[in-house]
């Protein structure tokens, strides 16, 4: 037994299940098990100590325990995680109904010694037959579904089902690739066009990081950057991306090419590295380049929970000359504290806002506002996913700086982006 709560522990829950499992395939009726996890629940016992973080468990395990539930097993199996396996009839509302009743159970304020709490769960559910018909199984994947569920944010039961398990399975591949993906080269630079309104010609150019795993394919940077960054893997993934980058930019030099500018993008991550400043100014110059001729980008979700390390980093970076462009705006948080307090010079407008622009629509009066308030603030604009001709000329129209998108040029592999590409912008060169 659990010495705190009274309740059976891990291992005797995992007895008692199996021993139900073939309760009710006798019965031919169904079962729900169901892990019930404190959401940040460490919050709890940081704030009000330990013990009073004992004795909210101790409620939830009575809570649970006395629920209007019929032959219910309630059971402790983590340091905020408890195991509810319910026998149901066959009726499928009686599966979402016990599952509701579990997290009203939970979610209820909690009074101790007259301190009142509000806390919330996240829940994996899974059912008997269908999802599995041994006590292994059915946990596995009720561990499968609170796994989406955290990863979703929390707060929300969520039953499972097989894409749960293949997309468990894929993002534990993809991070099991990860670690040997430098070693072996699979990682590689695609660089994308930008180019300035006034006249036409190319401004310079963005890195997009490319993965080819052997096994699993073309792997989307949308994909597996996030789980890079779960991992911590974004830091020496990023330092390759700043350092080759760095070495394609200098090789231009060899088509006599000045004033080119260089971007990609930056993780929350990279930034919160006390050494991240002096790693981007340390790559610069080993390959001879100017800091202004290099631009990092960052999103407003990097910024909302900031630390001052993370400022402190693009500070240094942005007082050394490099370009500092705030990414995506319009789908963050879209704080006007960001343009006043970031070292920012441009905001670079996501694309979901431009492909509307040549519509009668709310984006077309939010792009053109935007336009308008950033070159009031003496920041640069630059508009990605330019794909229209009537989207090109709008912008220009507005006064918007610098464009980007497949109307103009598609990402391209280092050995297609040649001197052609460079001569059709119109781009000064040394004789």
């Amino acid at each position: 037994m659990d010495a705190l709560t009274g309740l059976p522990g891990r291992n005797e829950a995992f007895a008692q299940l199996e021993l139900a499992v073939n309760v009710v395939r006798a019965a031919g009726k169904r079962m729900v098990v169901a892990l019930v996890d404190l959401d940040r629940f460490y919050r709890v016992n940081e704030t009000r100590g330990t013990e009073f973080g004992n004795d909210v468990l101790c409620i939830m395990g009575k809570r649970l325990a006395e629920a209007r539930m019929v032959s219910t097993s309630v059971s402790r199996v983590g340091g905020n995680r408890f195991m509810v396996a319910m026998p149901i009839e066959q009726d499928d509302g009686q599966s979402l109904q016990a599952v509701e009743e579990i997290k009203n159970a939970v979610e209820r304020p909690i009074d101790v010694d007259g301190t009142e709490l509000y806390l919330t769960s996240s829940i994996g559910a899974t059912l008997f037959p269908q999802d599995g018909r041994t006590s292994e199984q059915l946990i596995c994947r009720a561990e499968s579904a609170l796994y989406q569920s955290k990863e979703q944010g929390g707060n929300q039961a969520r039953f499972y089902n097989t894409e749960d398990t293949i997309h468990l399975n894929r993002r534990i591949d993809i991070e099991a690739g990860l670690r040997p993906a430098l070693c072996l080269q699979q990682f590689h630079l695609c660089f994308q066009p930008i180019y300035r309104l006034t006249d036409g010609r190319l401004r310079g150019l963005e890195a997009l990081i490319k993965w080819q795993h052997p096994e699993l394919g073309d792997i989307s940077p949308t994909e597996f950057i996030p789980i890079a960054e779960h991992s911590g893997l974004i830091v020496p993934v990023g330092e390759w991306m700043l350092r080759e980058a760095c070495r394609m930019l200098a090789s231009m030099s060899k088509y006599g090419v000045n004033r080119m500018i260089m971007s990609m993008n930056v993780s929350p991550l990279q930034l919160q590295n006390a050494a991240f400043s002096q790693t981007v100014l340390h790559a610069l110059k080993d390959y001879g380049l100017d800091p202004a001729c290099f631009e990092l980008e960052i999103t407003e979700n990097t910024m909302i929970n900031s630390s001052a390390t993370a400022l402190s980093n693009l500070s240094w970076l942005r007082a050394a000359g490099v370009r500092i462009v705030l990414d995506d705006f319009g789908v963050g948080s879209s704080s006007l504290a960001n343009l006043k307090l970031l070292p920012i010079q441009a905001l670079k407008i996501d694309k979901s806002f431009i492909k509307q622009i040549d519509r009668h629509s709310a984006e077309r009066i939010i792009v053109e506002g935007i336009i308008k308030l950033a070159q009031k603030l003496g920041l640069e604009v630059i508009a990605e996913g330019v794909e229209y001709k009537e989207q090109y000329e709008l912008l220009s129209k507005w006064g918007c700086n610098y464009v980007q998108g497949f109307l103009l040029g598609k990402p391209q592999e280092p050995d297609v982006l040649d001197l052609s590409m460079i001569r059709r912008a119109g781009y000064t060169f040394e004789n």
